[in-house]
Parts: C-alpha cells; structure tokens; sequence
C-alpha cells in the first residue's frame, strides 16, 4: 500500500491545479507531510506528469498563498485574536507556548533572515507567517522571503524524489518519504546541535563584563 502514491495519482489528474492545491493545502492541514508530498511529486515528474520546475513553481506558488492568507488574517484580526490563534494553532502542531514566545522574539530581532529560515524548518515554517502578521512585518520582507524559503524547501524535496527514482528504480514514495523523514530530522538535530555549540563558544569568548 502507497498512501502517498495514490495522493499523486489524484494530484496528477487535475494536473497544475492539482499541484497549486497541495500547495495551498500544507498551509492548513498540519497532518500532511509537505516533504512527503513533495518528495512523491519528484518521483512523478519522472514518469512524465509534470517536470520538476513546473511543480517547484506551482506548489510554491501554492504555498505561498496559503502563507499570505494567513498574515493578512492576522493582520486584520488584530494583536490579541491573534496571539490566541497562534497559542491554539501552536498546541495542534505539538508546540509548546515557551517555544512560540521564543520565535516571536527572535523575528522581532532578525526579521529579515528569519522569515526566510524559518520556511526551512519543519512545522515551525505553518506558524511563521501567522508571527510575521503579529510583529507587523514589512510586507516586501515577508513576501520575498518567504517566497525564496518555499521555494527552496519544495525544489529540495521535489529534486530529491525526481533523483531518487533514477537512483533506485521501484521504490515507493511512501517508503521514500519515511526515509526522507529519518534523513530530514537528523539533519535538524545536528542543526541545532551545531547553533548550540557555537552560541556556547560565543558566549565563553565574550568579555565577561558583557555576558547575561
């Protein structure tokens, strides 16, 4: 049984408009695996159903408006409603209050590189822009790196499929997927490990007068 190939053969049916909405749908539906989804689609742009630049830019396109109707929802809800949201969203995404507090910090500080990171970090990337409405982000900031962060993340995962059917004719894209996953977290993992490790040696480095 291939869940995710099923999803494909479905996606492939409606063709580019099948693309833009599984794109628009990752920004809603948490439970669907966006590296998955994008991974199955590489594997089937092999088999002709669309190629790989056609699928980058349309589930980008895709996502991004899913990502825009978000930040001008909060935007026009106002500060309040929408902290609520994000604290709710935050719980269905399995993401403590402490950790959202932190991304709202660190936006308002690096606002800039963040909103296109934060597109390159698994779950924290649904939440990003409901946080770039909140702290009121310049506009241009938001579109352009968010644009440039999906971009990546969806023609990462879709070359990474297209080239792994090359490699390894016959596997499935949901085995694929759980592979990807496996591949995904471990790399997330050393990330962070790495950012902890160097913010340590920046703070023993600093005079001690100025470290808090």
């Amino acid at each position: 049984m291939d869940p995710l190939g099923s999803l494909i053969d479905w996606i492939a049916t409606y063709g580019v408009v099948g693309l833009f909405a599984i794109g628009l749908a990752e920004r809603f539906i948490p439970a669907l695996p966006s590296y998955g989804v994008l991974v199955a689609i590489g594997i089937a742009a092999v088999d002709g159903a669309w190629s790989v630049p056609v699928a980058t830019i349309v589930t980008t396109t895709g996502s991004f408006c899913g990502g825009l109707a978000l930040y001008l929802l909060v935007r026009a809800l106002g500060q309040n409603r929408s902290v609520r949201l994000l604290y709710r969203t935050g719980r269905l995404l399995g993401l403590a209050s402490a950790r959202i507090d932190k991304t709202l910090a660190s936006f308002r500080e690096r606002e800039r590189t963040l909103i296109f990171a934060s597109q390159l970090i698994p779950t924290v990337r649904l939440i990003a822009p409901v946080v770039a409405g909140l702290i009121h982000a310049d506009f241009r900031r938001f579109a352009g790196g968010t644009v440039l962060g999906i971009t990546l993340w969806n023609g990462l995962f879709i070359a990474a499929g297209y080239f792994a059917v090359l490699l390894a004719p016959g596997m499935s894209a949901s085995t694929l997927a759980i592979k990807m996953l496996v591949l995904l977290i471990a790399t997330e993992a050393l990330l962070a490990l790495t950012w902890r490790v160097a913010a340590r040696c920046r703070w023993r480095a600093a005079p001690r007068g100025s470290r808090s």
